[in-house]
């Protein structure tokens, strides 16, 4: 039998000892994946790590732990549907990630054929028909780049709003089960996610101001994204160790109302 929780009706008190063990289990494991998540993000940053064999790493560990995140979200949202909305998101991030991989490296190719065929214009000067020929590969392969950049950048802006969603129901979710077991750090998931939004929002300001006060707001923003995945993290300690208590909690009153 699951337990299903929704709106205010999702209350710890209503978790049972094994629900609250299979709740600490789980958010522990996801603790332990935002970790090498966080890692990953920072190698496959192209303005960080220049090292390609770095970046292919950080877009590979990325990918996993994102799908690994996300089967889990899905695996826990016996407990409360968010998680269920939270997972796909994460999914459907991981599967945005994998595509633009996949564009990026054609593009890649599709730039250096471009380039190549350039040359071969410039450098054949025997024979019109050659010219030609290496002027209409140059073409093609300019508009397949350009193309493929704007499927990028159209997926890029799907992962972003799905990213966005999912964040808000897990965090959502991670609030409404430790009612009844932690009411102050149930709150506290709130707040994150208000500073997260909040750091979202001045960093959209941000590109379309393009000015020094631009500046600041996206070396603000950013800073704060950190400062909130690093709390994210801490939270998920914390709600995996709440429910792990809270567990214990529950066996002793039963044992006590046992004996009595």
């Amino acid at each position: 039998m699951t337990e299903t929780f929704n709106g205010e009706s999702n209350s710890g008190k209503r978790l049972s000892p094994r629900g609250a063990h299979f709740l600490s289990n789980w958010i522990m494991i996801l603790f332990l994946l935002f970790i090498p998540t966080t890692i990953a993000s920072i190698l496959s940053n192209g303005k960080i790590v220049t090292s390609q064999g770095l970046l292919f790493a950080g877009y590979v560990i990325s990918t996993i732990c994102s799908i690994a995140y996300g089967l889990i979200l899905l695996k826990i949202s016996s407990k409360d549907d968010r998680y269920n909305v939270a997972g796909y998101c994460s999914l459907v991030v991981s599967a945005a990630d994998i595509i633009k991989l996949i564009l990026s490296a054609v593009a890649s190719s599709a730039a250096k054929a471009a380039e190549s065929s350039a040359s071969n214009y410039v450098n054949t000067t025997y024979s019109g028909r050659m010219m030609t020929y290496s002027s209409t590969a140059s073409t093609a392969d300019t508009s397949l780049a350009a193309t493929l950049a704007g499927v990028g950048v159209l997926i890029s802006l799907v992962a972003i709003v799905a990213g966005l969603i999912g964040t808000k129901y897990e965090f959502t979710a991670h609030s409404s089960v430790l009612k009844g077991v932690d009411d102050e750090l149930s709150e506290n998931w709130l707040i994150l996610w208000k500073w997260y939004i909040g750091a979202i929002i001045a960093m959209m300001c941000s590109l379309i101001l393009v000015l020094a006060l631009g500046m600041i707001l996206i070396i603000g923003a950013v800073i704060v994204l950190f400062i909130t995945n690093i709390v994210k993290i801490v939270f998920l300690y914390q709600t995996s160790k709440a429910f792990g208590e809270y567990n214990l909690r529950l066996k002793r009153e039963r044992h006590n109302s046992r004996m009595a």
